[in-house]
C-alpha cells in the first residue's frame, strides 16, 4: 500500500510539474507575439510616415526605426485594403511586389502567419500580417523538451522504484528461505533422532524410551512441522488478534524443547519461570509462539559447544 502511494504521488508531482511548464511557457510565447504584434505597428506607422510627403517627421529617424525593425526579424507584411501586399520584410524569400507572381506569393505567406497571429487592422493601413520572432520559435520546442526530460525523469523513477521493489522481495525471500531453514532443523533434527532410536535393538531401545514416548514425541515433531507451514502462510495477511495466555505458549515450548537440548557433557538446560495469575495478553498464538521459539533457538545457537542455561520468565510489570 505504501509502495503503491508512493508511486501516485510521484506521478501527480511529475504530472504538476509538467502542466507548470507547459503554462509557463505558454505565457512566455504570449508575451512574445504581444511584442511582435506592437513592433509590427510601429513599422507600418514607420512606413506611413515615409511615404505621406505632408507629415512633418524626421526622416533620419524614421528609417533608423525601420532598420531596427528589420533587425528583429520579424516577419511582417503589410496589405492594403484592397488585398495587395505593397510592403513585406524579413520574408524567408527575396520578393519584388511589383511582380504579381511575388505578390501571389507574399499572400500565400501571409496567410501562413495568420495561423499563428491574427491579423491585425489599422485605419490608414489596411491589414498587418505578422510572424514570430525567432525567441518564439525556440521557445515553441521548449514544452516538448520538457515533457521529454520529464517523461525520461519519470520512466527512470519508475524503473528505480520497480528495482528497489524487486531487490526487496529478493531479499524478503532470502530471509524466507534462511527462516524456513531455521524453523525446520529442530522437529527435522529431533526426527532424525527418533528414528535412530527406533533403530535400536528392543532391549536398548527400551533403555532409551518406550514404543510409545517416541511415537508420542514423534507426534510432536510432526505438529512443530504442521505449525511452521501455518506460520508461514500467515506471511503477508494481516494477523488475527485473539486473547493469548503466555504462560500455557511457554510451557509448551518447555516441554518440546526440554527433550530436544543438548545433554551431553556440555548441555543446555531451559528454565521457564511463569508468575501466578498471569494475565491474558491480544495477540495471534501463532505468531507470539514463532517470537518465543526464536528466542529459544538463538539462545541454543549462542550456548552450542560450551553449554548453559536458559532462563525465560514471565511477570506482570510494574505500572509505568
Amino acid at each position: 500500500m505504501k509502495a503503491r502511494s508512493w508511486a501516485t504521488g510521484l506521478s501527480l508531482l511529475f504530472g504538476a510539474v509538467l502542466v507548470w511548464y507547459l503554462y509557463y511557457t505558454h505565457q512566455l510565447v504570449s508575451a512574445a507575439n504581444a511584442d511582435a504584434a506592437a513592433l509590427s505597428r510601429i513599422y507600418a506607422q514607420v512606413f506611413q510616415s515615409l511615404t505621406d510627403p505632408a507629415q512633418e517627421t524626421s526622416v533620419a529617424v524614421l528609417f533608423d526605426m525601420l532598420i531596427e525593425v528589420k533587425q528583429l526579424g520579424i516577419p511582417v507584411v503589410l496589405v492594403d485594403p484592397d488585398g495587395q501586399p505593397y510592403a513585406a520584410e524579413n520574408l524567408p524569400f527575396s520578393a519584388d511586389l511589383n511582380d504579381p507572381e511575388d505578390r501571389r506569393r507574399v499572400l500565400a505567406y501571409a496567410e501562413l502567419l495568420d495561423r499563428r497571429n491574427a491579423p491585425i487592422t489599422e485605419e490608414g493601413i489596411g491589414e498587418i500580417h505578422f510572424g514570430a520572432p525567432a525567441v518564439v520559435e525556440r521557445l515553441r520546442w521548449v514544452p516538448f523538451i520538457q515533457a521529454a526530460t520529464l517523461i525520461v525523469i519519470v520512466l527512470a523513477a519508475v524503473w528505480i522504484f520497480r528495482s528497489t521493489v524487486r531487490a526487496e522481495q529478493e531479499r524478503v525471500w532470502a530471509t524466507m528461505a534462511r527462516e524456513s531453514a531455521h524453523q525446520l532443523s529442530t522437529p527435522l533434527s529431533s526426527l532424525a533422532g527418533w528414528v535412530e532410536i527406533l533403530r535400536m535393538p528392543y532391549r536398548e531401545r527400551s533403555d532409551v524410551a518406550d514404543d510409545e514416548k517416541v511415537a508420542c514425541e514423534i507426534e510432536a515433531d510432526v505438529e512443530r512441522l504442521n505449525k511452521v507451514a501455518q506460520r508461514f502462510e500467515l506471511i503477508g495477511r494481516r494477523p488475527r488478534m485473539q486473547t493469548v495466555d503466555v504462560g500455557d505458549v511457554l510451557r509448551r515450548l518447555a516441554d518440546y524443547f526440554s527433550l530436544r537440548l543438548p545433554r551431553m557433557e556440555r548441555s543446555i538446560r531451559l528454565d521457564v519461570q511463569i508468575a501466578p495469575e498471569l494475565p491474558a495478553v491480544a495477540g495471534n498464538p501463532v505468531l507470539l509462539e514463532w517470537a518465543f521459539e526464536n528466542v529459544i533457538k538463538n539462545a541454543v545457537d549462542v550456548l552450542a559447544g560450551r553449554g548453559g542455561r536458559i532462563q525465560i520468565s514471565a511477570e506482570l510489570a510494574e505500572p509505568g
